[in-house]
């Protein structure tokens, strides 16, 4: 999202788990997509709300999402979603935790 990131120096090693696909999204289509839609996701456990609205694409953002959650024509199962990911890091801390807690 910044001039100069390039896919080659993505470090790819920090998301090892099976289930994570990595992909990169050069035309920010995934960005936008959730740019435009955030609003109506309508996460149970609360958004941001801080996302800078004069920008082209979701970026250095977090989307958190229920074990149980499917897409259809749009996600279910948001739990919540903060910008900055720093900035928001407690909240997705908390978050995660309640998500693990019901897991279990």
């Amino acid at each position: 999202m910044y001039p100069g990131d390039e896919e080659s120096r993505w470090p790819r090693e920090i998301l090892l788990d099976r289930r994570v696909t990595q992909r990169w999204d050069e035309p920010k289509a995934a960005g936008r997509w959730f740019m435009d839609h955030l609003n109506g996701l309508k996460p149970s456990r609360g958004g941001d709300g801080m996302f800078p609205q004069e920008a082209d694409a979701l970026w250095d953002s977090y989307l958190l999402f229920d074990r149980d959650a499917t897409w259809n024509s749009t996600p279910s199962g948001v739990l919540s979603w903060g910008f900055t990911v720093m900035r928001t890091r407690q909240k997705l801390a908390s978050d995660l935790q309640f998500a693990l807690d019901r897991a279990q």
